[in-house]
């Protein structure tokens, strides 16, 4: 398998995905083998995705599987995580991104869980965030996960799947990262703010209309 994926010239991918795992290890995003994390290889036909029971502060190059877009599994490879279906429809849904992120951010979860919508306070969450959709919860693994994740994600980059996690993607490994940290952070913020019983003044939306001015 490690053969395998050198040929296919993936070490950049790999090393990318490796130091995002430490990284949302460290800022408590994930804890023990929650999570997981992929990338589309250059052609568009494969993506690596964490094997199954993966610590993300913990992987190296045996710690991924190589599947293509069909849902194959490559000869040799690792097991991939169970949430490998939400990788799979998530880059059939978009063509524009190459990097998917699932965590189990303990904010975002929460707020999600006591019913506050997460607020846009900063200039940083609303570059980032922009938009940020809320699915019921549906069972971890599942086909029906997967397809409700796709559908939500053509329409935009950040999902909160209610008492579970968040999936977020992106066209390079370091955009998705900052989104899941900006999600967090906005989170965080948004779950004072409930229990200051104040309602934050958010981000002017002349500012939305300047990114896209912008084409960012």
């Amino acid at each position: 398998m490690v053969s395998e994926i050198n040929s296919l010239n993936s070490e950049s991918e790999i090393s990318s995905l490796i130091k995002i795992g430490r990284a949302v290890v460290d800022r408590g995003l994930v804890v023990g083998s929650g999570g997981n994390l992929s990338m589309l290889l250059k052609g568009g036909k494969e993506f690596l995705i964490t094997r199954t029971g993966s610590e993300l502060d913990q992987l190296d190059e045996a710690s991924f599987a190589l599947m293509d877009l069909d849902g194959n599994l490559a000869t040799g490879s690792a097991k991939p995580s169970s949430e490998y279906r939400v990788h799979l429809e998530s880059y059939r849904a978009r063509k524009d991104i190459n990097t998917c992120i699932h965590l189990h951010p303990q904010a975002s979860i929460f707020a999600a869980a006591i019913d506050e919508e997460i607020q846009l306070v900063t200039t940083d969450h609303l570059y980032y965030l922009r938009k940020i959709i809320r699915i019921p919860w549906i069972a971890p693994g599942t086909q029906e996960v997967a397809e409700a994740t796709a559908t939500a994600l053509k329409d935009c980059n950040v999902v909160i799947l209610e008492n579970h996690g968040c999936v977020v993607v992106a066209d390079n490994p370091r955009l998705a990262y900052s989104r899941a940290l900006n999600l967090e952070e906005a989170a965080e913020m948004t779950i004072r703010s409930a229990l200051l019983k104040v309602k934050p003044k958010l981000v002017p939306q002349e500012f939305e209309q300047y990114l896209k001015q912008q084409g960012l």
